[in-house]
């Protein structure tokens, strides 16, 4: 099991948050996301997570480029990375089975 955490907003919404769970796979957080009504523009792993903690703007900025082709959000999801860290820290350590 793995611990994963997205990065969107709920449909009728635009606000950007993120949801973490543990799961077998990505395909199975993406589908418990998708029938949640979650749009996620972002997912990633816990080990992923970890290693964007560390990193400086311009590395976060890369790695998010390589997590969405959807380069309209690439700032956003910076952004809320960013200034939200703690609370998607908290998050994935809260996920449980």
């Amino acid at each position: 099991m793995k611990k994963y955490i997205a990065i969107g907003h709920f449909k009728g919404s635009k606000n950007t948050v993120s949801v973490a769970d543990i799961t077998s796979s990505k395909s199975n957080f993406e589908a418990d996301l998708r029938m949640n009504a979650f749009v996620a523009i972002a997912v990633l792993t816990e080990k992923t997570f970890n290693e964007i903690k560390v990193m400086d703007s311009m590395e976060i900025f890369e790695k998010v480029k390589k997590l969405t082709t959807n380069y309209r959000v690439w700032n956003e999801i910076c952004d809320y990375i960013e200034q939200c860290m703690d609370i998607m820290e908290e998050k994935l350590a809260n996920a449980q089975w």
